[in-house]
């Protein structure tokens, strides 16, 4: 999807060498077709992670270790802002917000912001709801029935997530994985990637699609890109332009 973005909005505009930001080191993205001749920087506040996935070899571009807050960019630099669940890792709307403003202030004019959410229902279901599917063999796989889970358990979006709450439940619902895992035909390897989660502090938050709309700050909505796989309703990605 956003490999699609960049193509269209690249076909469209005719900018010789496009600047490109990406947030976050998603190796997928990092090694997707971009633009020719796309200088391509990507900023992740973890120098491990950088260490560990970036295709140094295979993408347009370095990866810098820095503050998605302060972005280590002048102002209207950037002709590409290219992100993949950033939204995720923020909780509170002044988080958002900030974002927003960051972004704002490195986009070049007639830029593109594409990002995949990752969004709750407006309506959301219980978790109940979810542990009935699970069981019933409704979800087509593990990582669905994650998001599921995790956005089910979900307060305000001051509120989110947190990991270690999604894990204790998990647990006492599912006291048996492997058995489950069975039942299912899943791999065992990848049901104990919830594992992760246990006694993690961290908070994930998922806006409604409401609420992303409203936290884009000076950026308007020009598309919205849905994939076809399991959930992909809740995974769109937005395609915007800055105001």
């Amino acid at each position: 999807m956003l490999e699609q973005a960049v193509t269209a909005w690249s076909n469209s505009n005719g900018i010789a060498a496009p600047r490109a930001l990406l947030c976050g080191v998603t190796p997928e993205i990092a090694r997707m077709r971009w633009p020719a001749r796309t200088r391509l920087i990507a900023v992740d506040r973890s120098q491990a992670m950088i260490q560990g996935v970036w295709p140094a070899a295979e993408a347009p571009g370095a990866a810098v270790c820095g503050n998605w807050f302060a972005l280590p960019l002048v102002d209207h630099s950037q002709d590409l802002l290219i992100g993949d669940g950033c939204h995720s890792l923020l909780v509170g709307r002044e988080r958002y917000a900030a974002f927003a403003r960051e972004l704002r202030r490195v986009a070049a004019p007639g830029s593109l912001l594409a990002i995949r959410y990752f969004l709750r229902p407006e309506h959301n279901e219980t978790v109940a709801q979810v542990i009935d599917d699970l069981q019933k063999g409704w979800i087509g796989n593990f990582h669905a029935f994650k998001w599921r889970l995790a956005m089910a358990m979900h307060g305000t979006i001051e509120e989110g997530v947190r990991l270690g709450e999604v894990w204790d439940v998990w647990h006492q619902a599912i006291p048996q994985p492997d058995a489950l895992a069975a039942k299912l035909g899943w791999s065992p390897a990848v049901v104990n990637t919830i594992q992760n989660y246990r006694g993690v502090s961290t908070c994930y938050s998922f806006p409604t699609m409401d609420e992303a709309r409203t936290l884009i700050g000076d950026f308007r909505i020009v598309a919205v890109q849905v994939p076809g796989y399991e959930l992909g309703e809740r995974c769109p990605t937005l395609v915007m332009q800055p105001t």
